[in-house]
């Protein structure tokens, strides 16, 4: 079976070669094989009929492979009739050199560029480098597939009345370059034309021009202003006109560095190209008016005016300038008019007015201040709203002083020129840090408050509610006050005065920075009235009365005594002793003389108590 499949493969490759030569064949004998290049003269092939068609056999299994003959003989022995198969041997000669392709080109100046035509050039791929005298980097290169004899080519986007250098190359299958032939390497554009330009739209509140020239560096307007390239459209180069040529002509110069000629375009710059986004800027005063927000309208647009319209924020209701407040937030935009029509809106922006007001504090009169009261006066400036002040009804202000307590009150009366306080419920002979707040509906205006001192008048001492009396001594009296509440003096000098008076008159009198007096000496047994006040230099406070009464003199009653018991001894001594002798003298002249009466008389000596008085 393996020399069957061995006999195939070799009478495939017989074939293969018989049929090649039958292709040679097919030239007059004698002739070279032009194709191959070759002198010899090929065995015609057997025809394709007396080919063997071999049948395979199943019995038949070769070990090994033979050689071609061998294999062939062994083969057509057992397979089939012999078959005779001539092989001719053709050697090739070397292949002759192709002749150079025709590549030749003229350049013509034409309306924006070149015009490259080809002469006599061969069919293929084409590289056309246009690069401006000069100037190496502006290179321009153009590739043109299968560009065939006599076809045309344009360029453009060139610059007018500018030289350019050029050449064409031609590049084959195998990439070798070919350069083209050409009588001038070097050909200059033509002059730029004022129909060469067209206006266009770029950019809005722009003047745009295109061309297919390159205009990039010939372009100028009226005020110096170059020309930039439209990031949107290349072929679109766009200026921007002055604010102050809005509502006039604009003309644009185009000029070229090398062309002698040059022409001019104009304009008309209408309110269309008014940027809404007006500079408005204005003053931090009021009244609002519509020279202070300054929006420079264009000044040669005489017909043009704004109106502007403003709204708080949260609040949809529309004020016009004259009506705006302080310390207010408003969003604002204008409205700009064309005859009194409006034309466009400008851009919200925002607005508020701080007042800078100043609270002069006016110093009252010593008749305004009580002991329990502040009264302050003001005036109130402002440098930027100075004229609206006296309008400005959510305008009010607020008192307070410090140190504070539940007991203030504060009225305050509001005037065109500033306004007046009165704060009661403080205490006498203190020192107050008073401030007057402004507010604007009802919320405070920061950083604009005044800050003075005042301080209250000398009040009435508080009164002294207890006193305590002692008489240690029978004739001396001690006062003191309840250390357990502080007399408030509520001036400048703190003195306790306590008079003693007997039967309204005065006795003893005493001044004291504290309240402890003793007074000594006094009447035995005598009721006294003590007076004691609180006195602070200008003020007394409410008198405090009590009645003390002295103890008797003990030690000169108890004197008194016992010389009254000597005194009354002796005399009854006297007494009896006088008795004695009378009844003596009586029994002894009893008989015979008659005594005559008499009178017994005793001096008894008579004492008078003295009150001393030692006042």
């Amino acid at each position: 079976m393996a020399g069957l499949c061995g006999l195939k493969i070799l009478l495939v490759c017989a074939g293969i070669i018989i049929l090649a030569n039958c292709q040679d064949g097919d030239q007059p004998a004698g002739q070279p094989n032009i194709a191959q290049g070759a002198n010899t003269t090929a065995t015609p092939a057997p025809p394709a009929s007396t080919l063997p068609s071999p049948s395979p056999s199943p019995s038949t299994t070769p070990s090994t492979t033979p050689k071609l003959d061998s294999q062939a003989n062994t083969t057509q022995s057992q397979t089939s009739p012999p078959i005779t198969i001539s092989i001719t041997t053709v050697t090739p000669t070397k292949a002759t050199t192709p002749a150079p392709p025709q590549c030749s080109y003229t350049v013509k100046a034409i309306r924006f560029g070149f015009q490259i035509d080809m002469m006599t050039s061969t069919t293929g791929n084409y590289t056309i480098n246009i690069k401006e005298k000069g100037r190496p980097k502006t290179e321009e290169r153009s590739t043109v597939h299968s560009f065939i004899q006599n076809s045309k080519h344009e360029i453009k986007d060139l610059k007018p009345c500018t030289e350019y250098e050029h050449n064409v190359t031609f590049i084959d299958s195998a990439g070798n370059v070919t350069s083209c032939n050409n009588t001038e390497n070097k050909t200059q554009t033509i002059t730029i034309s004022e129909g060469d330009i067209s206006e266009g739209s770029c950019k809005p509140g722009y003047v745009c021009y295109r061309s297919d020239w390159d205009i990039s560096s010939s372009l100028f307007s009226s005020n110096n202003i170059p020309a930039e390239k439209c990031t949107n459209d290349s072929t679109f180069f766009c200026i921007k006109p002055r604010y102050d040529d809005i509502c006039t002509d604009l003309t644009t110069t185009f000029t070229s560095e090398t062309c002698l000629s040059s022409f001019n375009l104009t304009r008309s710059i209408t309110v269309d190209s008014l940027d809404p986004e007006i500079n408005q800027t204005f003053l931090n005063e009021l009244p609002v008016k519509i020279e202070s927000i300054k929006p420079k309208l264009p000044p040669n647009c005489n017909h043009l005016t704004i109106d502007y319209t403003c709204r708080e924020n949260g609040n949809n209701h529309t004020k016009e300038l004259s009506e705006l407040e302080p310390f207010t937030e408003y969003s604002c935009n204008g409205q700009i008019k064309e005859n009194n029509v409006t034309i466009k809106n400008t851009s919200t922006f925002n607005f508020r007015v701080d007042c800078d007001l100043t609270i002069n504090y006016i110093k009252e009169s010593a008749t305004n201040t009580t002991s329990t009261s502040i009264y302050l006066r003001w005036s109130t400036t402002s440098k930027n709203c100075q004229d609206v002040l006296p309008n400005l009804q959510k305008l009010s202000y607020d008192c307070s002083c410090t140190p504070s307590n539940k007991k203030h009150r504060s009225t305050t009366n509001k005037l065109p020129s500033g306004g007046t306080c009165n704060i009661t419920g403080l205490e006498p002979f203190q020192v107050y840090t008073c401030v007057v707040q402004p507010k604007y509906n009802d919320k405070k205006v920061p950083e604009q408050k005044k800050r003075v001192t005042e301080e209250t008048k000398s009040g009435k001492p508080d009164d002294i509610d207890k006193l305590l009396v002692a008489v240690p001594e029978n004739n001396v009296i001690t006062v003191t006050c309840d250390k357990s509440r502080k007399v408030m003096f509520n001036g400048p000098r703190k003195i306790f005065n306590a008079s003693l008076l007997y039967a309204g008159v005065t006795q003893k009198k005493w001044k004291e920075d504290k309240c402890d007096f003793v007074f000594k000496d006094l009447s035995y047994s005598t009721e006294y009235k003590l007076e004691v006040t609180a006195f602070n230099g200008h003020f007394h406070s409410k008198t405090e009365i009590k009645f003390v009464t002295t103890r008797y003199n003990d030690k000169a009653l108890i004197g008194f005594l016992v010389f009254f018991i000597i005194i009354a001894f002796v005399a009854l001594v006297l007494a009896a002793y006088k008795i004695y002798r009378y009844r003596k003298s009586k029994n002894d002249v009893r008989g015979d003389v008659m005594l005559e009466p008499t009178e017994i008389y005793v001096n008894v000596p008579r004492y008078k108590y003295h009150h001393k008085d030692t006042l």
